[in-house]
């Protein structure tokens, strides 16, 4: 029993890694802002006062924001993962974590990995209603994603509601 509660230290290679990955959405966000910002000042005098670059600069930030989200996830499921495995409930570290990042459960992790691509979901479709908007036509698929977003929610709802 003692070698299989070994295991548990493997969590410790995904924690990591995690934390790399937010480190890297981090950093992936920072240049897409900083590519917003070229992108409008870059921009002639008359062309910045235009449409055209305030809508390719707000996609910019729009995929920014897409990227800082994600980053935060991989924090929140790089303290849950190690919340779970590896700190034990005595721990000082557990009475300085925020009850909204403390994680009880594998499945209170699910659920905010739902609440997460529901939201990054969200935020792909503002970006996609913004590159369409150059664009006289709507395509009709453009409903899917927010219908995926209600689905997601409901599922979200209905989890919470069945723990209470």
């Amino acid at each position: 029993m003692t070698t299989l509660l070994r295991l548990r230290y493997l969590t410790v290679v995904g924690v990591a890694f995690a934390a790399v990955g937010a480190l890297l959405m981090f950093v992936m966000g920072a240049v897409s802002t900083v590519q917003a910002i070229g992108t409008y000042a870059g921009a002639g005098e008359e062309e910045a006062l235009s449409t055209e670059a305030a809508l390719a600069a707000t996609v910019e930030v729009v995929t920014a924001l897409d990227q800082f989200l994600l980053a935060l996830f991989l924090i929140i499921f790089a303290s849950g993962v190690y919340s779970l495995w590896m700190r034990s409930d005595g721990d000082d570290e557990s009475r300085w974590t925020p009850r909204w990042l403390t994680v009880h459960s594998v499945t209170d992790l699910k659920v905010q990995l739902l609440e997460v691509i529901a939201v990054v979901l969200a935020v792909l479709f503002l970006k996609l209603l913004l590159e369409v908007t150059r664009t006289p036509d709507l395509p009709w698929t453009v409903i899917v994603i927010p219908a995926g977003v209600l689905l997601l929610s409901l599922s979200v709802w209905l989890i919470r509601r069945s723990e209470h």
